[in-house]
């Protein structure tokens, strides 16, 4: 099984279970504040630990990308052009999808599984000096990058990788906003909930992060977000969130990306997503 297929699985069979999907839900409340899934979030997390992933190898990130990926969803943006995607291949321009749709069913059978043979499991996207590759994002031919996210992990050792994480998210900002100024970049930090037990590397954390938005050729939206390592491998939302700042909250960076996605973009462009915002203020 492929790395996002386990999450693949569980995506499904939560929305199976609640007998609706990430686009029919509704995503603002009535304060328009997001409704944010993070029973999700934990099902996808828990799954990878209990199955051996680590911070280190990746498979954690893995976790966190597609449910920040069916966030964007469940905001309106087109589900074929937010990635990862729910279906291989993980990354596709969505007017690929239209072309094939409109073609008889046989031919279109055919394309469809030839189609992952030249499709990516990763977006790579040019910067103003390097490629860099995206971990979730919009994007589609006619546009170019709407959104742009970096995520990352931590398990431990915090004051020995802090340091590292943030250079390389300073120059990985630089480098995407000079080819992509208009594009939505984040960053989101998930982090052991455990780093509170440290104060002066929690505080470092909070303020490389707000520094991180700091500049208008940085990042837009940044999110610390942390997390309780439980027994068995269950991962849970913290309650240690709250020592978090309101302005590097998950809320508050879907709430930016969204906002400012949707005044960057045309007007009659990510419609559904207008309509939930506007039926949110309603």
């Amino acid at each position: 099984m492929t790395s996002y297929r386990k999450f693949e699985d569980v995506i499904n069979a939560y929305w199976e279970a609640r007998g609706t999907c990430a686009a029919d839900r509704s995503y603002w409340d009535e304060g328009g504040s997001p409704l944010l899934e993070t029973a999700l979030l934990e099902e996808l997390l828990t799954k990878s630990v209990q199955d051996g992933d680590s911070t280190q190898s990746g498979g954690l990130a893995k976790a966190l990308d597609m449910w920040i990926a069916e966030e964007l969803r469940a905001a309106g943006f087109d589900d074929q052009a937010v990635w990862p995607r729910l279906a291989k291949p993980r990354v596709l321009d969505p007017s690929v999808l239209r072309f094939i749709g409109s073609l008889d069913p046989r031919t279109a059978e055919a394309c469809c599984a030839a189609l992952p043979r030249f499709a990516s499991s990763a977006a790579n996207v040019l910067g103003s000096t390097y490629n860099k590759q995206i971990d979730v994002g919009l994007s589609s031919w006619m546009t170019g990058p709407e959104i742009l996210i970096s995520t990352k992990t931590m398990g431990s050792s915090f004051g020995k990788n802090l340091s590292n994480r943030f250079e390389e998210a300073y120059g990985d900002a630089k480098n995407l906003k000079g080819r992509h100024p208009l594009a939505t970049l984040g960053f989101f930090f998930l982090v052991n909930s455990s780093i509170v037990d440290e104060p002066r590397i929690f505080a470092k954390a909070v303020t490389m992060l707000e520094k991180l938005r700091m500049e208008d050729d940085a990042y837009d939206a940044t999110c610390l977000l942390l997390v309780d390592w439980g027994e068995g491998g269950q991962l849970t939302v913290s309650r240690e969130n709250d020592r978090v700042p309101l302005s590097l909250s998950a809320l508050s960076f879907f709430e930016e990306v969204v906002r400012l996605t949707l005044l960057r973009a045309a007007p009659e462009a990510h419609e559904l997503a207008r309509l939930k915002r506007i039926a949110a203020s309603a």
